[in-house]
């Protein structure tokens, strides 16, 4: 059974993760959570825990949570970020590892673990041209890309479904 770290930022989109989280398991991911401050105004810790049925990470302890799960010989197999919000993924492409979300993205990177990335913010936000830099960046180093939609002024969490089989190939083919 492989493991997904899932990394939910404060975007209004984290209220479509608890239902990916029960996909993940019905596939036979083995999944821990982890929520920034902000995705904690958006949804409850409770509810991610209820979802993958293991205490959620919401900071970041002497325990090393990070290390743990996503460092050299760690036991996750890879770090999906969704949603993932503007500050998050430019944090991460200038190795900024502040928060808990950050530093296991930081962790993941230098470990070779693959990382998955779902933005979703307004357009306005996505359209900013040191974020379309900042993804560029993140792409050239090997990270993937789902997502998003783009209807209106939204740049929307992907659908499920690509969400899922993004997840899957990546954990067939392992590190980076």
């Amino acid at each position: 059974m492989k493991t997904v770290v899932v990394g939910v930022c404060g975007s209004v989109a984290a209220v479509r993760v608890p239902e990916l989280v029960r996909e993940l398991s019905r596939r036979n991911f083995t999944v821990q959570c982890a929520m920034s401050e902000a995705a904690k105004g958006i949804i409850h810790p409770n509810v991610l825990e209820w979802a993958s049925q293991s205490p959620v990470i919401t900071g970041l302890s002497g325990m090393v949570e990070h290390v743990q799960l996503l460092g050299v010989g760690g036991k996750a197999d890879l770090l999906l970020i969704c949603p993932a919000t503007s500050n998050t993924i430019s944090k991460i492409a200038c190795g900024i590892d502040d928060t808990a979300i950050t530093t296991m993205a930081a962790t993941a990177l230098g470990s070779g673990k693959k990382v998955i990335i779902v933005p979703a913010m307004h357009i306005s936000m996505y359209d900013n041209v040191f974020v379309k830099e900042n993804i560029q960046k993140l792409k050239k180093a090997g990270v993937i890309f789902v997502g998003p939609k783009l209807e209106g002024t939204k740049a929307k969490i992907a659908d499920e479904t690509d969400i899922v089989k993004a997840v899957e190939k990546a954990a067939k083919h392992g590190k980076k």
